[in-house]
Order: C-alpha cells, then sequence, then structure tokens
C-alpha cells in the first residue's frame, strides 16, 4: 500500500496534479510540531529537531552537518548539510539551485525536473527546490567520480541574508525525502535572527 501511495504521488507530481511542497499524500505542515534544539549559522538561528543526529563537519564552508534516521530500521537514512561562505561568498540563488539540479538526473539521462518555490520568512527571502531522480553524489576526492544513487530526493533552501546567504541541502533516498518535506519546510520557516 504504501509502495502504491509512492507511485501516486510522483504520478500526479509529473502530471503537474500535486506541488511537493503545497501537499503531502498524509502529512501537511500545518500538522508538524517542531521542537529540539537551536542551530545557528551566520547571524541567524533555525530549530532543529532533536532525532537528528550531529556529525562533524568536513570543511569550514560547512556550518552544520547532520545525519537523519531512515524511516524503517533497515531503510538508508539521509544527510543534511547546511553551508555558509561569508558575505558575498557562495553564489546566487539560481546558481545554487541550478548546481543541485545539475545533480540530479531522470530516468533519460536529463535534469530531473525541479518543483522551485519562493516565499519570505521573518523578512529574509528564501527559496526552495525538490527534485527526484538518481543523484549524482560528489565524493570530495580526487580522481574519485560522482556515486549514483537511483531513487533519491534533494530539497534545497537558500536563504538569502546580508551577512551571507545560508544554504541548505537534504538528500536521502525518495520515500524519506517525500516523508520529511513538511517537517523540512517547517525548518526553513524557523529562521529568525539572533539576540545577543
Amino acid at each position: 500500500m504504501r509502495r502504491l501511495m509512492l507511485w501516486i504521488t510522483a504520478a500526479m507530481f509529473i502530471a503537474g496534479g500535486l506541488t511537493v511542497f503545497a501537499a503531502h499524500p498524509t502529512l501537511h505542515d500545518a500538522d508538524v510540531v517542531l521542537s529540539g534544539p537551536s542551530f545557528a549559522v551566520g547571524n541567524l538561528k533555525f530549530t532543529i529537531p532533536s532525532k537528528w543526529q550531529i556529525e562533524p563537519v568536513e570543511s569550514p564552508a560547512r556550518g552544520g552537518q547532520w545525519r537523519i534516521p531512515p524511516l524503517h530500521s533497515d531503510g538508508e537514512g539521509g544527510e543534511v548539510v547546511v553551508f555558509y561562505f561569508g558575505p558575498g561568498v557562495g553564489g546566487s540563488v539560481k546558481e545554487n539551485i541550478d548546481a543541485w539540479i545539475g545533480t540530479m538526473s531522470n530516468a533519460e539521462g536529463h535534469s530531473a525536473a525541479p518543483e522551485v518555490k519562493h516565499h519570505e520568512t521573518a523578512g529574509l527571502k528564501i527559496s526552495q527546490v525538490a527534485l527526484f531522480g538518481a543523484y549524482n553524489h560528489v565524493v570530495s576526492l580526487p580522481g574519485i567520480p560522482p556515486e549514483t544513487k537511483p531513487n533519491y530526493g534533494l530539497l534545497g533552501a537558500v536563504i538569502e541574508n546580508p551577512h551571507g546567504n545560508i544554504y541548505w541541502r537534504f538528500t536521502g533516498p525518495e520515500p524519506l525525502i517525500t516523508a520529511n518535506i513538511p517537517l523540512f519546510n517547517k525548518i526553513i520557516d524557523s529562521v529568525m535572527a539572533q539576540t545577543k
């Protein structure tokens, strides 16, 4: 039954009858209660779910990194990374969304069809993208080709911030990503200025 629901969701998404940000087969943003620790990056802070496992960051450009638990005990988990480069560095919203689109391909080997939304929260412009397909995960070691992961999803968000844009990337198996869309939206919209 769960597999059938995922196929119906995917078919509606492809047909344009369902937007992944606006609807979900079982859960809506209004049904999600976000509680957990505060995560500060740049001059902003977000609320992070307590079930997310903090991981050590792999580079100075990574402001935070978490392992996301799988939906089932024998399933694969996901990864969330927040990038922060400082003022005027890291690229525009379009450049980053285009880069994310370039990492995801459809069954024909072309770029996967993105869904993009723009809105404002706490006076900040936010752009989000959702992608599903084969994810070409770039390994950060010289000479190692990208690792292709089929049936994957990517949620990305760019928060335009005068002190330096903040970039969120959530990757994982498609069912995990689909199930976490409302939670991811809540996290992004939890943004607020740090108070001293």
